[in-house]
């Protein structure tokens, strides 16, 4: 059984309260209410975002039932509690789900989404692709990584700036494997994709599976360490800044000359910071790419 907690913000709160949820509970989604401009699945631009024509939001996050102790109720409520929000926000009436009924209420409220290149569409879904589009399709179980969030959207967009074909691509912190996924789509020729997380392992290999590049993505358990011996062309990291700041050297130096390496998971305010200490190991800033109150950066080693 699962354990369904709902609320209800204002539609420009809902991507702050999401992610402040996602870092206690991996399964988090977004429902934005219209009416809308249009009816049916978001099949927009990543950077039009629904929340422009919503009038109200709501954020529900799934936990096992035996893992939704009173304990860590009150820690979610904790953490929102000082979140700079517009309007207040409210907690609705927690509902118990079975299995079954869990995993179709999360993806229920996954959209299609075009970035670029690619259009991500959510398992089962039936989005038509466009002439020249890359397909990703992605059941994301309880793993990071959509398509929604704007970290992730920065992050596909630049590898459909970047992936030409023939790369090799490094994927530090995978989640549910769509960068990879996006990059062997792309045409990358090998992807290595690692986490630490084993649930976000189990849903990488699952989606690579069911993208048909399990042959070019190679999902691994672990992180980047000085023993992974080998140079990529393009390397992804969509972590948090802390963990980008403290991985940089190891990071710097698993791009190859001419090689691009795309950051994102940081707020705007981190960036510079984050750009100057790259920049102290030799890569220079290409793009500084922002989704209030998201930030990316693509740097190139020369």
């Amino acid at each position: 059984m699962w354990l369904q907690l709902t609320l209800q913000v204002a539609p420009q709160d809902a991507e702050l309260v999401a992610d402040v949820l996602r870092q206690r509970c991996p399964a988090v989604a977004i429902e934005y209410r219209g009416p809308f401009r249009a009816e049916g699945a978001w099949a927009a631009p990543a950077e039009d975002s629904p929340a422009r024509d919503a009038s109200t939001a709501l954020v529900r996050v799934y936990l096992p039932e035996d893992e939704a102790t009173l304990d860590l109720r009150r820690s979610l409520r904790l953490a929102l509690r000082f979140l700079p929000l517009t309007a207040p926000l409210r907690w609705r009436r927690a509902r118990r789900l079975r299995d079954e009924q869990w995993q179709r209420a999360w993806q229920r409220r996954l959209r299609a989404r075009r970035i670029g290149r690619l259009l991500v569409r959510p398992s089962g879904q039936a989005a038509v692709a466009r002439a020249g589009e890359a397909v990703i399709e992605i059941d994301p179980g309880l793993a990071f990584g959509t398509g929604e969030h704007p970290t992730t959207a920065l992050c596909l967009a630049a590898l459909s700036r970047l992936v030409r074909g023939g790369e090799r691509v490094l994927d530090v912190g995978t989640g549910s494997g769509i960068l990879a996924i996006a990059a062997a789509r792309l045409g990358a020729a090998r992807v290595l994709a690692l986490d630490i997380d084993p649930q976000a392992v189990k849903a990488a290999r699952a989606n690579a599976l069911r993208n048909g590049v399990e042959a070019v993505v190679e999902v691994r358990e672990g992180t980047l360490t000085p023993a992974l011996a080998e140079a990529f062309d393009l390397v992804c990291a969509n972590i948090d800044g802390l963990s980008l700041e403290r991985m940089a050297p190891l990071l710097a130096a698993a791009v190859v000359p001419g090689g691009r390496l795309v950051l994102s998971g940081f707020l705007t305010e981190t960036a510079p910071s984050l750009a100057r200490a790259f920049e102290a190991l030799g890569l220079r800033v290409e793009e500084r790419p922002v989704r209030k109150p998201w930030a990316a950066l693509v740097l190139a080693r020369d």
